[in-house]
């Protein structure tokens, strides 16, 4: 059964790439490689180095994630990085199973239910980042964390600081699990089966998983760069910190249902941790759930790491005559039935197995024009494209803006020039851009960017090249001035 249900979700994981920081991280790491040392500095020069946690965060903090990355692309292209994100997602609903096994929470009707909504929730999360490891790090976390408690034998626990180190130079997240394994370890002094001896070591372990954390090249600034983030504006600009209960205000609809879906499972499989006094599981699934309705972002850390403990809360609450007639074989059956169909489903649509790239996230064609014209200098463009054209134009063309963003203060000028703003034509003339690349509108917004309309109506600007995806100016004077270099 576990098997069918990984194969299913297989396919419906396997779909084109599509994540517009891709491309910057996979840059990063070639880069890292290439010079065989992590970067002082932007080394695409996008952006200075004035703000030194911010940057030293952004350029340093996932070197390790990056490099895998761009390993797997060059190995294996496009493909090898979708095969990637499919076996982290797979590995994470796996370890789920496991763990509720090791818990002994194995009610089926409970088991299968939460682990379908979980799968079903999982294919939101399928951006090609480090951000998949730091996924693939929490569940392992918590695995070392379940089989410590269920066997109170807390040499389980040894793992731990290796598995921080890699993810503390992997991705940011690396956070969380020191502070939940901090949550589980005070929450342990409520646990009157746990003797002092093995809460000291709990709390021990704690330290060493935090000291671990900080064996990476910014060490304590990733604390700090957490702290400086709350309230910032990219915080504000950034739609994975929107609530994860108002994702259907950025148009997704359906994948709003299956998270209040799960919410809801969470709230009564707390009633349950909490009958059975189970407060280190509470906690954490409390915590989990704040943070979530707080920010987008960590609702995979929620499916991943507190699904097993709303196994075990769930199952606890089921009324008797519901497991009689509920039987693991009838809840197989059922199961299985319904996979085969919605496996099928997906056949006949031909929305399962796919990879490679999917072309409209991305100007391939545009950039295509640009090296084919030999098109220069300095460009204005938009976020989402910006890791693309690092990757793509590096070395020819040097971006504005892209989606590391770690100048906080470009904000402000980048919308206003994006607008054709009084106050952005100034900037926009000051910075003496000598291209423009941009699609019509925005990811999430409709309305045409007025930055094209503008520049369509200057003398000292020509359309270079336009697509259905967007456009390229090129300043008149920047023509003559390369013409004459060559």
């Amino acid at each position: 059964m576990l098997g069918l249900l990984l194969f299913v979700c297989a396919g419906y994981y396997a779909v084109p790439l599509a994540d517009s920081d891709f491309w910057w991280h996979i840059a990063a790491g070639r880069d890292i490689l290439q010079h065989g040392a992590l970067p002082v500095v932007d080394p695409f020069g996008v952006f200075p180095a004035a703000d030194v946690i911010r940057s030293d965060t952004v350029l340093k903090g996932q070197w390790l994630g990056q490099v895998v990355l761009y390993g797997l692309f060059e190995a294996g292209g496009i493909n090898a990085v979708v095969a990637f994100r499919v076996a982290v997602l797979l590995a994470c609903i796996a370890l789920i199973y496991t763990r509720a096994r090791c818990l002994m929470a194995m009610n089926p009707l409970v088991l299968w239910g939460v682990l379908a909504l979980v799968a079903l929730n999982a294919s939101g999360f399928g951006g090609e980042r480090p951000q998949l490891l730091s996924f693939l790090f929490a569940a392992l976390f918590f695995v070392c964390i379940d089989l410590a408690r269920r066997r109170c034998d807390w040499r389980w626990l040894l793992p731990l600081p290796l598995i921080t180190v890699l993810w503390a130079n992997s991705h940011g997240g690396v956070i969380l699990g020191v502070v939940l394994l901090g949550l589980w370890s005070v929450m342990g002094w409520l646990d009157k089966s746990m003797g002092r001896r093995e809460c000291a070591q709990w709390l021990a372990m704690s330290g060493v998983v935090f000291l671990a954390s900080l064996l990476t090249p910014n060490g304590i600034q990733t604390y700090l760069y957490l702290f400086q983030l709350e309230g910032s504006v990219l915080q504000q600009r950034t739609s994975e910190y929107i609530s994860a209960l108002q994702v259907y205000e950025l148009g997704y609809v359906w994948p709003q249902v299956g998270i209040y879906g799960y919410f809801m499972l969470a709230m009564v499989g707390l009633i349950g941790l909490l009958k059975l006094h189970r407060w280190r599981e509470a906690a954490v699934v409390t915590f989990l759930a704040a943070i979530s309705i707080s920010s987008y972002r960590y609702f995979a850390f929620f499916l991943f790491i507190a699904a097993p403990y709303l196994i075990v809360g769930l199952g606890s609450l089921m009324p008797k005559k519901v497991n009689e007639f509920a039987t693991p074989q009838r809840i197989q059956a059922l199961v299985a039935v319904t996979l085969v169909i919605v496996l099928a489903s997906g056949a006949a649509r031909g929305t399962v197995f796919r990879g490679g790239l999917y072309q409209a996230a991305y100007p391939t064609a545009i950039a295509d024009s640009v090296e084919q014209q030999k098109l220069r200098g300095r460009a204005f463009n938009n976020l989402e494209w910006g890791g693309y054209l690092l990757w793509r134009l590096g070395g020819q063309v040097q971006p504005y803006i892209d989606g590391r963003m770690l100048d906080m203060s470009r904000f402000p000028p980048y919308t206003h020039i994006l607008w054709a703003t009084p106050q952005g034509i100034q900037l926009f003339n000051r910075n003496n851009f000598q291209l423009v690349i941009l699609p019509y509108h925005g990811r999430f917004d409709p309305q045409r960017y007025k930055l094209i309309d503008y520049l369509a109506t200057r003398r000292d600007w020509r359309l270079a090249y336009r697509d259905a995806q967007g456009v390229v100016f090129v300043r008149r004077q920047t023509e003559g001035f390369f013409d004459g270099l060559q």
